[in-house]
């Protein structure tokens, strides 16, 4: 069947990753999985980012404009440019047969030409080789000679103070040497996509660990369509491998699993629960658990935000800046509850307004309950090493934390419900049925981020308060959904 169609730089790495997204994604569009908020926020941020780095080479000729309802104009006016030797041009067109790229910078030095293409990341990653050396293909196959093709990317090692410094924020690393061995096997890539694109027929390719290698594919719901909610890719912290072996073999129900299939004992604990239908208490640990805990309790959560971009003085790229907490307090077993909360305003650094308003309502002693030590630990770290004068505050309340995942993760109370999680999305309404986070406009974390992350630009007064109050009421679920839990446990 001779037929043609174009691959662009995204479509010949989707290619790569699996022939039958590629596709999907040319023959059948309609199965794609909508984008979703918190995928579309990445998308954007990727644009911000790409935006600054051309401040690296100013005053360049920018093309993006174009890009997607008029490619034939970006191709055309990037061999104009070209031919009058316009020193730099952003998203730079190629087209060679039926392949096409847009670079995200093209500046000439000394008469030659030099590529650049930006990635969000903080690292030169296996993927983006492959993807600059379809450039590079297309490129010099148009008839362009490229004296040197790079790379730029985030310096997470950079810190700043005062006005952003971009030629710290990014690093620039060439690449050619590493891609020129790769070209053959673009080519070969290249020949066997345009075979399996021209075939009537979609590619029989069943789903396997490239559906999230390197990305999430955007068919993983059409792929996946026939495997349950649950399955055996929920058993927890088991290897890939062995989910696709079970797989493979027929077995998707977490109920089916074979007796002596090689499981940890936590993941054989959590395929009998769901064969039996019972409940796991192990008695002696939880209750030496709850008498270990020394009163007052402070129940704290925390919420945070990322930004490729550092945002304030003293900040990185892409660090974990903590905007809010809430904070329970009980002075007794069962007692009463006191509530504190703090959520900063989306104009300033917010780290300084939490820790200290945290400092004075956190007292200096009695147990602080999290959800995941790690984190609430690495958060204060953080900002007591960005703002040393914290740091005997931030040390006293290290030393009292106590992590009230570890009953779960540790399955010393396990229920069906659980599902091989131990997250508290998952052990709330197993322990506590009549609490849910499913009634609230913010439900999880990375949704929370990206709420709080948005005020920053937001100007309807409206808006800023429900998006305020849906935070504010997600983060006190969580730190009172412990409390709740914590009274399940002492009455076991």
């Amino acid at each position: 069947m001779n037929y043609s169609i174009n691959i662009s730089k995204s479509a010949f790495v989707r290619g790569l990753q699996c022939y039958k997204s590629l596709y999907l994604n040319k023959h059948h569009r309609e199965l794609e999985d909508k984008v979703s908020l918190s995928q579309q926020a990445i998308f954007d941020k990727g644009t911000n980012i790409g935006i600054l780095a051309q401040k690296l080479f100013p005053e360049g000729i920018d093309l993006e404009k174009y890009i997607p309802s008029n490619f034939s104009m970006v191709f055309s006016e990037t061999k104009r440019l070209l031919a009058t030797n316009s020193p730099t041009i952003y998203e730079a067109g190629f087209k060679f047969e039926n392949l096409m790229c847009f670079v995200d910078i093209l500046t000439k030095t000394n008469g030659s030409w030099y590529a650049y293409e930006v990635k969000g990341s903080t690292s030169v990653k296996d993927v983006y080789l492959w993807d600059t050396a379809f450039q590079y293909h297309v490129i010099t196959s148009s008839g362009i000679e490229i004296e040197d093709i790079s790379i730029v990317f985030i310096n997470n090692q950079y810190v700043r103070n005062g006005d952003l410094d971009i030629n710290q924020l990014f690093t620039i690393e060439s690449v050619k040497d590493r891609i020129l061995p790769m070209l053959p096997k673009v080519r070969k890539h290249i020949k066997q996509m345009k075979l399996m694109l021209g075939s009537p027929m979609v590619p029989d390719i069943n789903i396997g660990p490239q559906c999230n290698d390197p990305y999430t594919c955007s068919f993983e719901g059409h792929c996946w369509k026939d495997i349950p909610e649950y399955s055996v890719f929920n058993i927890s912290r088991l290897s890939s491998e062995k989910k696709f072996q079970l797989y493979e073999q027929g077995i998707i129900e977490v109920s089916d699993v074979p007796d002596d299939f090689p499981l940890s004992d936590n993941q054989q604990l959590q395929v009998l629960t769901e064969k039996t239908g019972e409940t796991t208490i192990n008695n002696h640990e939880i209750k030496e658990f709850v008498n270990s805990l020394q009163y007052p309790l402070y129940y704290l959560d925390f919420e945070t935000f990322q930004s490729g971009i550092p945002m304030f003085d003293q900040s990185r790229p892409f660090q974990q800046m903590t905007f809010q907490y809430s904070l329970h307090i009980q002075y007794e077993p069962n007692g009463d509850l006191t509530h504190k909360e703090f959520l900063a305003e989306a104009k300033d650094d917010p780290r300084i307004p939490l820790i200290e308003k945290l400092i004075n309502d956190i007292g200096t002693s009695g147990d602080i309950i999290v959800f995941n030590k790690g984190f609430e630990t690495a958060r204060i770290n953080e900002i007591a090493n960005d703002f040393p004068r914290y740091r005997n505050q931030v040390d006293n309340m290290i030393c009292r934390i106590k992590d009230l995942m570890l009953p779960f993760s540790q399955k010393h109370y396990y229920k069906p419900e659980m599902k091989g999680s131990y997250s508290i999305k998952k052990v709330l309404p197993a322990l506590v049925p009549e609490l849910s986070y499913k009634a609230l406009n913010i439900a999880q974390g990375g949704d929370a981020s990206l709420a709080f992350d948005s005020l920053y630009n937001e100007t309807d007064q409206l808006k800023i308060n429900q998006v305020r109050n849906d935070l504010l009421e997600y983060c006190g679920l969580d730190t009172f959904a412990m409390v709740e839990i914590i009274k399940v446990l002492y009455t076991t």
